[in-house]
């Protein structure tokens, strides 16, 4: 993958901060390809390019959606938390010429925004994953969720990210995404996992 035609874009975007953050991102998906058999060339595309929008303003953010006509199924979808990813996937179709259905998919549902045909695909389990796991992360919790991904447990891995998720979100203001709600019921009861899983602390 030649990153080159997408980071001259990026740089013009991003803060330098999330422009980092980007690399790292595409690092962890270029390993993660590795352990679930995933397209390197369209993990790392998903990787660099999953924050395209994420330093635009709010009101950027509104334009844009409005642009894309994207719909918006609850209230949180407005906020930039969640309505960064389909922005960005939005972004990068148009400007970068990104076409690839999975890539674009993976991009947009990262937050838990919408739902999309690939919403539960491992791809897309792998960029959320990889989105909380990079090198440049320093949250606390998140070291068992990176050693489960490594490990090939993707189902493990969502559910312990969603359970992280739906904690951390309030604490920061933020109200949680009822995908993200369904996501752990789902995952819960393909596991056959209860709830002590979610609520183990990390050793």
């Amino acid at each position: 993958m030649n990153t080159e035609d997408y980071t001259g874009y990026l740089k013009r975007i991003l803060t330098p901060h999330r422009f980092q953050h980007s690399l790292g991102v595409m690092e962890v998906m270029r390993e993660l390809a590795e352990v679930y058999q995933l397209d390197r060339t369209q993990a790392m595309t998903a990787g660099l390019l999953h924050d395209a929008a994420k330093d635009l303003e709010p009101e950027q953010l509104l334009a844009l959606a409005e642009e894309a006509r994207i719909e918006f199924r609850h209230s949180c979808e407005r906020l930039p938390v969640y309505l960064h990813a389909p922005v960005s996937a939005y972004l990068v179709s148009k400007e970068l010429g990104i076409t690839d259905s999975l890539i674009l998919d993976a991009i947009s549902t990262h937050s838990y925004f919408g739902v999309g045909d690939n919403f539960n695909e491992p791809f897309s389990w792998c960029l959320r994953s990889a989105d909380l796991v990079e090198p440049g992360r320093g949250w606390k919790g998140v070291k068992r969720l990176r050693s489960v991904v490594y490990a090939g447990r993707l189902e493990e891995a969502a559910l312990l990210q969603c359970s992280w998720l739906i904690k951390f979100l309030p604490e920061i203001g933020i109200p949680v995404h009822p995908n993200l709600i369904e996501s752990i019921r789902l995952l819960s009861a393909r596991l056959n996992i209860g709830e002590a899983f979610c609520e183990r602390e990390e050793t």
